[in-house]
């Protein structure tokens, strides 16, 4: 994996907590698998084959995993998990591994760590923080790939609704929460009014 700002060590470590927490009844190890592995081909977010990162990601793990113990159906529940993971690839998984690890993955873009892993993208990927006459894109398209703050507007405020599992929900309900609070502070220090969409 090349790690970025979003997407190191410590992103995977807490995909592997909360993907545990969100399948309670799944083997620990086939979770921390799934989530050490989710993104083991990892492309940048303005990399034209971004939405097939996930497939490349579960080939990999399908040729990998065999090599390193794992039986061929305990590799083909974890490619199945992280292949479905994505949410560029739009898919819904229909697994109990691959709901928990889509969950715990969406969790880390929420809450306090969702800002930080946002900001960080955005500086990197050299995006301006937002944009100077209208922040919250209320006259305008919202473009994540011009202004950072865009990006809770064009998916991470619409996060709450898609997780699948009770653990995940729950969290997800709290993280989504710190996030508004966060752009009700940015509001209050460009001094205008907060956000009405997402």
């Amino acid at each position: 994996m090349r790690p970025d700002a979003a997407h190191d060590d410590a992103h995977l470590a807490r995909v592997a907590r909360w993907t545990i927490r969100c399948a309670p009844d799944q083997a620990p190890a086939l979770a921390v698998a799934a989530a050490l592995t989710h993104d083991v081909v990892n492309l940048p977010k303005n990399h034209p084959d971004r939405a097939h990162a996930s497939d490349l990601s579960a080939q990999a793990v399908l040729s990998q995993l065999p090599r390193l113990g794992f039986t061929p159906d305990d590799a083909r529940c974890i490619a199945d998990a992280v292949r479905d993971h994505s949410y560029s690839r739009g898919a819904t998984p229909t697994t109990p591994l691959g709901r928990a690890l889509q969950d715990a993955d969406r969790l880390d873009a929420l809450g306090a760590l969702g800002v930080l892993r946002v900001a960080g993208v955005g500086g990197q990927l050299g995006r301006a923080l937002l944009h100077p006459d209208d922040p919250w894109a209320e006259t305008r398209a919202p473009d994540d790939l011009a202004y950072t703050i865009d990006h809770f507007f064009t998916k991470l405020l619409r996060l709450d609704g898609t997780f699948l599992t009770p653990a995940g929900q729950a969290e997800a309900r709290r993280r989504t929460l710190t996030m508004r609070a966060f752009l009700a502070e940015l509001a209050s220090e460009l001094e205008i009014a907060p956000p009405q969409q997402g």
